[in-house]
């Protein structure tokens, strides 16, 4: 028996037949076969651990599935997981142990302790996969590591905004910039994957308030306001009812989140935009700035 570690690249199924092409570490490709039923415990883009068993048809080696397990959830220890995540997908754009330090030094500076205490129990019940998980399927911070980065880049900016708009409560809004997101981790499998069904049938931002009204429940303060203004911040963060969100924003903290989040998903997709452009020319359509192009100047740094 050999151990094959390898990212589905497509599944091709028949009346009598069920194969998947992955990609390797190398950047191979192998074909491996799989039981009549196993598509269905494959997703593409996702990396998987095959346990399979050489076998000769027509005297060709083949390769059969006999026992298949997510990368995430295998025995493969942590040092080499993260190894084979940086072989795989595209990694944020600086190291996730940074990422953590800054986002968990954002966590340490809330003082309001209803705050703290639920943005803390929301964040440990997530925090393996925080730090794995992208923000989107594609467009802004589609990479490992996209969730946490783009939140980083968020508490920074909302920093800044304080500067200015201090009349603002800092504890509720780095409460909610840490939490806004957190439930992508649920509403998507992952890098290159797909939308779950509960990600499609409720998404990401109720998914979030109802994590919030649970570890409130467990602490004893669901009913305290910190708890109703943190729930609002999250299911109004897409800031209108076209975009998604259940409600608009109707604080100043929450229309800052909105604006925050807005401004690092565009920008982000216009920065990876001008980097494919020349200087002196215009980029391709951005989608998710109405479809413009914009000019890369010739002025140097």
């Amino acid at each position: 028996m050999d151990i094959i570690i390898g990212k589905v690249e497509s599944i091709n199924k028949g009346d009598n037949y069920c194969n998947a092409s992955l990609s390797l570490e190398d950047k191979k490709h192998f074909n491996v076969k799989l039981n009549m039923e196993d598509d269905q415990l494959l997703a593409i883009g996702k990396v998987f651990v095959f346990e399979v068993e050489a076998f000769y048809k027509e005297e060709v080696k083949q390769f059969k599935a006999l026992k298949i397990t997510p990368l995430e959830v295998s025995d493969v220890p942590k040092q080499d997981k993260n190894r084979l995540y940086s072989l795989f997908y595209d990694y944020a754009p600086i190291p996730l142990k940074d990422i953590r330090l800054g986002i968990e030094s954002f966590l340490n500076r809330i003082e309001n302790k209803i705050l703290k205490d639920v943005t803390t129990l929301v964040y440990e019940k997530h925090e393996g996969q925080y730090y794995l998980h992208p923000a989107a399927t594609k467009f802004h911070h589609a990479y490992v590591g996209g969730l946490a980065y783009h939140t980083f880049t968020m508490l920074k900016l909302v920093d800044a905004m304080l500067s200015v708009y201090d009349y603002l409560d800092k504890d509720l809004l780095y409460a909610a910039t840490i939490l806004h997101d957190i439930s992508k981790i649920d509403e998507m499998t992952g890098v290159d994957g797909e939308y779950t069904t509960e990600g499609l049938l409720i998404g990401h931002l109720v998914m979030a308030s109802i994590e919030v009204e649970k570890a409130a429940t467990i602490l004893g303060v669901e009913d305290s306001e910190e708890v109703l203004l943190l729930k609002h911040l999250i299911v109004s963060h897409h800031g209108q009812l076209n975009f998604g969100s259940p409600k608009k924003p109707q604080t100043g903290e929450a229309l800052l989140l909105w604006y925050i989040d807005s401004i690092d998903s565009k920008f982000t997709e216009l920065k990876t935009a001008l980097e494919s452009t020349k200087a002196g020319e215009f980029t391709q359509s951005v989608a998710v700035l109405d479809k413009m192009r914009f000019y890369k100047s010739k002025l140097k740094k």
